[in-house]
């Protein structure tokens, strides 16, 4: 039967073949006619079959591009999770360690006492005028009624006319000793009596402390030429005995004290340089202090003493 068709195909594409141009025409026609919705049909069913295929390819690749995103994802919470455990292991192991060396440290660190002299700041209040006349009057009195019980107040601050103070040897005053007014030496002690002191301006003629000088400098205080600091008896001080082979003095520079009180560790300040000369030929700077503060206004000051720490004692 198949070989039937085929023989009969073959005859009729032969018979074409011989056949007019009109007949071949419309024979054409009438296939391509005959065709034309298979062929549609298939041309759509390739499309729909390539389009399924491509939806399929790709929604796969998504699915698998998905699943490694959030594989990823929780491969970098995990790591981060545990960098957080290790870092948290290192800071407990680094407490540890300190801890130990601070053991190891106390355990084996030196002993270190206490100063045997520390300062004690001592209040006291300047006597006005009329106080201290009044103090002076009655003072004949007071040493008439003390002098059975060895209570005597030094002449000299009866008698003297320089300023009072209202401490003396009661509360462990003692000549020299430097008075301040806040955190600046305005003055020293001269007699210490009983229950009262004289003391000493910086401006005083009397006056006389050793000095250093001092300039600030963007690595802090910088200290350079000793000298004496002496009261000028108005309202400034000269700076003396700072030889001209130092470096040299300029407006501004600081003047501290050389000397301090037994335990004070920190300069005492006296004021500023308010002129700075060097004559031609000379060997030793003239120099102009300005106090930093005016004894003047003063009316409660401060008395630095040295005691024995009573840590020491009671050790």
């Amino acid at each position: 039967m198949s070989k039937f068709i085929t023989i009969t195909c073959c005859l009729v594409a032969i018979g074409l073949g011989f056949a007019p141009s009109n007949v071949q025409s419309w024979m054409r026609s009438v296939v391509r006619d005959g065709f034309s919705p298979g062929v549609g049909l298939a041309s759509d069913l390739k499309e729909s079959i390539a389009s399924a295929m491509k939806q399929r390819m790709l929604g796969d690749d998504d699915r698998d591009l998905s699943t490694q995103v959030a594989d990823y994802k929780l491969q970098i919470a995990n790591l981060e999770q545990q960098l957080r455990r290790e870092r948290l292991l290192v800071q407990r192991i680094q407490r540890k360690q300190l801890l130990a060396l601070q053991r190891h440290d106390e355990a084996y660190r030196p002993i270190d006492p206490p100063p045997l002299i520390v300062p004690q700041v001592v209040q006291a209040s300047v006597l006005g005028e009329e106080l201290a006349s009044i103090w002076r009057s009655t003072g004949g009195k007071v040493l008439d009624r003390g002098r059975s019980n060895g209570l005597t107040e030094t002449a000299l601050v009866l008698e003297s006319n320089v300023a009072l103070l209202d401490q003396g040897e009661d509360s462990g005053l003692a000549p020299d000793l430097p008075v301040f007014a806040g955190s600046c030496v305005i003055g020293k002690l001269q007699h210490v009596g009983r229950w009262s002191s004289t003391w000493l301006s910086l401006t005083d003629k009397r006056f006389r402390g050793r000095a250093r000088l001092a300039r600030l400098t963007s690595e802090g205080l910088v200290f350079k030429g000793e000298g004496v600091l002496v009261g000028n008896g108005k309202d400034k001080c000269w700076l003396t005995k700072i030889s001209s082979t130092e470096e040299p003095v300029s407006e501004g520079d600081e003047v501290f004290s050389l000397e301090t009180p037994g335990g004070f560790e920190t300069p005492l300040y006296y004021g500023k340089v308010t002129r700075a000369e060097l004559a031609s030929g000379a060997t030793h700077w003239e120099i102009e202090v300005r106090p930093a503060v005016d004894s003047r206004a003063v009316r409660s000051v401060s008395v630095v003493r040295p005691q024995v720490n009573p840590k020491r004692l009671a050790n």
